[in-house]
């Protein structure tokens, strides 16, 4: 079975010396992107289990419950379903609410919807209360279906996780006021990287200089086979769940100061903010900054999820942030990289025209 607490993990600029995961390679090469219908089923499929994070369950405790959901679930599930699920790959995703009641009401919720649920009490013989309810079950059933319900609902994260995605928000909060004090009172500095951005070794930061690049034009981004750009359509609720969900499953919950919430900046660019999406999966995203000088632009967040690698969307991601920037007049590109961490982004860059900055 897949059992994907965790589902991505995206690049981060800010983060190079601080995470491994930050800048990971974005391998993309000719013919790698899928194009053949008969490469992927007829409709994916999963189960949710969800769980309550108030109750404090270790890792232990909540593999058991999530257990015992998904026996109930695979015991309940017609012959047919469970072939189907089975046939995609038995995809199982651990999401989280908040407290019991709302637990409570995601199995009404499925079964207005027409979907198969249930729920787990715990016997109380270790570490919660007697009849405490501590997991519901949707599914399985086709991905878009069981969605409806619980696709709003984000990964399932430890008390510890949490805590240390706070400690890593506040070391770059910490690091962005330092690099604002080094580097004056702001403006953009010739030859370097745009200040606010703390550079620490060993990243370095790639510039694509449009000045010097006579007859220069925008490369088309080319949304690879099975792929489309989700747009943000101004819902002021859907956007920040969206992103501060992504950007823990991917960056552990940090990123470059501006990117964590860029919606929340004077400058925010509604335009210049980047979701490629596979069905209900989200396969990359990415977010063009306006830096602080007329001239400079920065792509704060670039990443594609491991799974869909190869395929073409970090190029794709790449070309809509340059192109946008370049719409907004910016003519100095940057972006961060530690090419013997990342050769792969360091390729990437290379190939699109960004050099190391001076």
């Amino acid at each position: 079975l897949k059992l994907h607490l965790f589902a991505s993990r995206w690049a981060c600029p800010a983060q190079l010396a601080a995470a491994p995961i930050a800048c990971r390679p974005f391998s993309d090469g000719p013919g790698s992107a899928m194009s053949s219908k008969d490469e992927e089923p007829e409709d994916d499929y999963k189960l949710a289990v969800v769980a309550r994070c108030d109750l404090g369950m270790s890792a232990g405790k909540l593999a058991v419950q999530v257990g015992h959901a998904v026996h109930s679930a695979v015991v309940k599930c017609p012959a047919a379903a469970r072939k189907a699920w089975e046939a995609d790959g038995s995809m199982i995703v651990v999401l989280q609410v908040d407290d019991e009641t709302a637990l409570s009401h995601i199995p009404a919720d499925a079964r207005r919807a027409g979907l198969r649920s249930g729920s787990e009490h715990d016997w109380g013989l270790t570490e919660v209360e007697g009849g405490a309810l501590t997991v519901v079950w949707v599914g399985p059933d086709k991905a878009d279906r069981v969605n409806i319900v619980t696709g709003k609902l984000g990964l399932f994260r430890s008390k510890e996780e949490e805590e240390l995605a706070k400690l890593r928000r506040q070391l770059q909060e910490a690091e962005a006021e330092l690099g604002a004090l080094r580097g004056g009172s702001g403006g953009s500095r010739e030859g370097a990287g745009p200040s606010p951005c703390l550079q620490t070794a060993p990243q370095s930061w790639m510039l694509l200089d449009v000045s010097e690049l006579a007859g220069w034009q925008p490369q088309r981004p080319d949304v690879p086979d099975l792929f489309e750009q989700w747009c943000w359509e101004g819902d002021e609720l859907v956007l920040p769940k969206k992103w501060e969900q992504a950007l823990t499953e991917s960056c552990e919950g940090t990123a470059l100061p501006p990117a964590m919430r860029p919606w929340e900046s004077a400058s925010f660019d509604r335009d210049g903010i980047f979701f490629l999406t596979h069905r209900s999966d989200t396969g990359g995203i990415a977010v063009a900054l306006p830096g602080t000088g007329a001239s400079d632009g920065v792509v704060g967040v670039l990443g594609v999820h491991p799974s869909f690698r190869r395929r073409g969307l970090g190029r794709c991601l790449l070309r809509l942030c340059v192109g946008r920037l370049v719409q907004l007049g910016r003519t100095r590109i940057f972006c961060a990289v530690d090419a013997d961490r990342s050769p792969g982004a360091f390729k990437l860059l290379t190939s699109e025209g960004f050099r190391p900055s001076p």
